[in-house]
């Protein structure tokens, strides 16, 4: 025994105009779900993620080797990532900093694109009798991280110092 088909029997018991009206209402129902469906058709977008202190070469130019002191960079800076003393009665504080940018996307909610990037930059700090002599950054290359490289590897890093007589670049330069 087979069901009866509804919408045909529906169809077929109304008028004309009443199915005129009834292919508008829908046709108007669907413009109106069309931009709820494009959004499950195609989405992406971006995310920054900081972590650490954010320095800056413009944060170091108060900082004057010679006459800054550690607590001032401490105050300033918060605590460091690591602090050590040398065999040579120095003192060096390390700060790391990293910028995770993701980029994603999917496309009918079936494909999926992520793009994932980490920039790290060191600052260094050495002082003798608490007073500041140097200061210096590694910024290292961009690592990209994905499935195949799920973990970065350590990347090579280019210093820029600032020391007594001496002026620091205004930008610190990555290696490519």
């Amino acid at each position: 025994m087979s069901r009866p088909r509804v919408l045909p029997l529906l169809l077929a018991q109304t008028s004309p105009a009443r199915r005129a009206l009834l292919g508008r209402s829908l046709a108007a129902a669907l413009l109106a779900a069309l931009p709820a469906l494009a959004g499950c058709i195609y989405a992406g977008g971006t995310t920054v993620r900081e972590m650490g202190p954010q320095l800056s070469q413009s944060a170091l130019a108060p900082v004057e080797p010679g006459k800054t002191t550690v607590e001032w960079v401490v105050a300033a800076f918060g605590a460091p990532t690591s602090r050590n003393s040398t065999s040579e009665g120095a003192e060096i504080l390390r700060y790391d900093g990293e910028r995770r940018t993701t980029r994603g996307a999917y496309f009918l909610g079936l494909f999926a694109s992520s793009d994932n990037t980490i920039e790290r930059t060191s600052w260094w700090f050495e002082a003798r009798d608490g007073v500041v002599t140097r200061c210096w950054s590694e910024q290292h290359a961009p690592v990209k991280v994905d499935i195949v490289n799920p973990e970065p590897a350590a990347a090579t890093a280019e210093p820029h110092e600032k020391a007594p007589g001496r002026s620091a670049p205004t930008e610190p330069v990555s290696k490519p």
